[in-house]
């Protein structure tokens, strides 16, 4: 244990982590200030209207998955990274939400059934 591994410690993978880490933590520092102004814009909205802005709530609402999906890879809870390095097409082994799914059973011909209806 005493032993420092120079490979492991040279790993580019390590250091571009600790490098988007340090840009995230940034970045989440920041869009926390925007959450709460965003919250305080609302709550000012609701309190003259009784309702909730759509346009501030569908903001909200992205600023809140960015928030997570940087915390889960701040915390290790995943590799993937945020946006805007995030996937966002759907993964080759799940099928698309627009396919529909058709499932059928086949039903075998025996040829001789067919040439007796034939003849018949």
């Amino acid at each position: 244990m005493n032993e420092i591994n120079k490979d492991e410690l040279l790993d580019l993978k390590k250091w571009q982590r600790l490098f988007f880490m340090v840009i995230y933590g940034i970045a989440i520092n920041f869009i926390l200030s925007i959450l709460l102004f965003l919250v305080a814009i609302q709550f000012i909205f609701y309190l003259f209207t009784s309702k909730t802005n759509s346009q501030l709530q569908s903001a909200n609402n992205w600023l809140h998955g960015f928030f997570n999906d940087s915390l889960n890879f701040l915390s290790f809870n995943t590799n993937a990274k945020p946006w805007p390095f995030k996937n966002t097409e759907p993964e080759a082994d799940e099928p698309d939400a627009d396919e529909e799914v058709v499932e059928a059973e086949a039903v075998e011909l025996n040829s001789a059934d067919s040439s007796d209806k034939d003849s018949a």
